[in-house]
């Protein structure tokens, strides 16, 4: 009836339910009775259904009365792309999001320094970073037992803070395919998403928020000094 009033549709035109359930992302369709703040004018889906439709995408809506309704968005692949770096850690290979990369290095034996616990710390422009050797955090062994025998990526997490990856090598620049993981498995620590490389291995998205908790739950950077004096190697006799 509101279409009718409306003129969205003719008086006596035949729907089908999916045409009327697509009523609602007709523009200046609404089914409130009156106009406020925040319903009534039709101003509302239809702009949802024309942004979506500018990305190339599309979006529906079934409804059956007394249950709900069901919204399904479509959107191309192209939008699920990331800029990745492609690392190797022992046999296998990782993508870093370049967004978190600030730089890397290969580090002398003399830049790595010891702290408490066994952990490791890097001075990064100024400031001392903790060192994390990600074959040992993945479990894929210590494939390089020597810091300065690999390379290290140093990236910023969203809690501000810097990590430095230990990792083999740098294999190299893509735009990847973002896969979810989530559908067919459970969560993974330290991992965001996976991606199907050009020789059809696939390959871990890492999650540099996700690596810094879980080295934060192993108090594997908790004890981290600020102090740089009490590094170790700095305080022996």
């Amino acid at each position: 009836d509101k279409a009718i009033e409306n003129g969205i549709v003719e008086a006596d035109a035949l729907l089908r339910s999916e045409d009327i359930d697509d009523l609602i992302f007709a523009p200046g369709f609404s089914t409130a009775e009156k106009v406020t703040d925040v319903s009534g004018r039709g101003v509302g889906m239809d702009v949802v259904r024309r942004s979506i439709n500018d990305l190339g995408g599309r979006v529906s809506v079934t409804s059956i009365p007394g249950k709900g309704a069901r919204f399904l968005l479509s959107l191309p692949l192209t939008l699920a792309v990331l800029d990745g770096m492609i690392i190797k850690v022992g046999p296998e290979k990782y993508i870093l999001p370049l967004a978190c990369i600030i730089d890397s290095l290969q580090p002398s034996k003399e830049e790595i320094k010891s702290v408490m616990h066994q952990a490791q710390v890097i001075k990064h422009r100024g400031n001392y970073v903790p060192v994390i050797s990600l074959a040992s955090l993945f479990n894929k062994g210590e494939n390089v037992s020597d810091p300065s025998d690999g390379l290290i990526v140093f990236v910023e997490t969203g809690f501000g803070n810097t990590l430095g990856l230990i990792i083999d090598d740098i294999i190299g620049q893509n735009q990847i395919v973002i896969k979810s993981l989530e559908e067919n498995y459970l969560k993974i620590e330290g991992v965001s998403a996976a991606t199907i490389l050009g020789d059809g291995r696939v390959a871990l998205i890492l999650d540099v928020d996700g690596i810094e908790n879980m080295l934060i739950s192993k108090k594997a950077i908790s004890s981290f000094p600020a102090n740089p004096l009490l590094l170790e190697s700095e305080t022996r006799l």
